[in-house]
């Protein structure tokens, strides 16, 4: 048995009419739980799949069903481009679910990209051993307006070739520092010694304050490519964690692609461990856009 379904976009109306949005959830159980939020402006709709903890069979089925439903109804009423579809499936520590990739397939998704959620306690003594052979940096926060093309540009040359991270400009700069989180005293930059007006590494921190301030998040970490191999990677992490810290944070969490094995060998190092995986299905035509 499953709730029934918001109204959907209705197929026998024009595809730019003013956007619309709408969610479908399957029946709450103790074990786990399936959403739908779909979206469309103009001629792109979107739809994202949320899968936590471990639905049962028949919640798997009734998602099934939704999913090729709706798809089926947003892509009869768009003139041009396909529906984006999207299956986010969280799962408990370093484990997967067979009925999540299942359901995917029915879908016409496959696994895209698998991200790691890690998490560890603060603070972080003194005297721990975690911090030997870090070099002490001079990091200040992030002075708005006058820091933001310097960050951009160590910010696109330390992900180079990254698909969600390297090609920031103002406009998603700003986007950012819009959001009701954003806080510049938690943004923490490195100054280049060797390059005025330029910046040698960064430690964007996270805190949504209003929702649960004692969780803290390394939202986005890195050193410019001429500075690596001096050992600031692990010490813009540190001060970071010193930071959130400072702030009252006690559990820091990031999130770390599968793939990036040398970022987590560094976390594994300061003391990360998983707590849950996140496993991204996409439409094989999707593969280059940002999920």
């Amino acid at each position: 048995m499953s709730e029934p379904p918001l109204p959907h976009y209705p197929v026998n109306e024009p595809p730019t009419l003013a956007p619309a949005a709408g969610a479908w959830r399957s029946t709450r159980s103790p074990e786990g739980q399936v959403s739908l939020n779909w979206t469309v402006r103009g001629d792109n709709a979107e739809v994202v799949i949320t899968w936590t903890g471990d639905p049962s069979p028949d919640q798997a089925d009734a998602a099934a069903d939704e999913i090729g439903r709706l798809v089926a109804e947003l892509e009869g009423g768009l003139r041009r481009d396909p529906v984006r579809v999207m299956l986010v499936a969280d799962h408990p520590g370093d484990t997967d679910h067979p009925l999540a990739g299942a359901v995917a397939n029915s879908a016409g998704l496959s696994a895209h990209r698998d991200l790691f959620e890690l998490r560890r306690p603060l603070p972080i003594p003194t005297e721990s051993p975690l911090r030997n052979g870090s070099p002490p940096l001079e990091l200040r926060p992030l002075n708005v307006g006058a820091d933001d093309e310097a960050w951009i540009r160590v910010n696109n040359r330390s992900f180079a070739g990254h698909p969600d991270q390297g090609a920031e400009n103002v406009d998603t700069l700003r986007s950012r520092m819009a959001e009701p989180w954003f806080d510049p005293g938690d943004f923490l930059v490195l100054g280049d010694a060797d390059s005025r007006g330029e910046l040698a590494g960064f430690c964007w921190t996270k805190v949504e304050r209003d929702v649960d301030p004692t969780f803290g998040e390394i939202y986005v970490i890195g050193v410019d490519p001429r500075h690596q191999g001096q050992g600031l990677g692990p010490a813009l992490v540190l001060a970071g964690l010193d930071h959130l810290a400072s702030t009252g944070v006690t559990t820091a969490v990031l999130y770390v692609d599968e793939s990036n094995r040398a970022a987590r060998h560094l976390y594994d190092r300061l003391g990360f461990t998983v707590h849950h995986r996140r496993r991204v299905h996409t439409r094989p035509t999707e593969r280059g856009q940002r999920p």
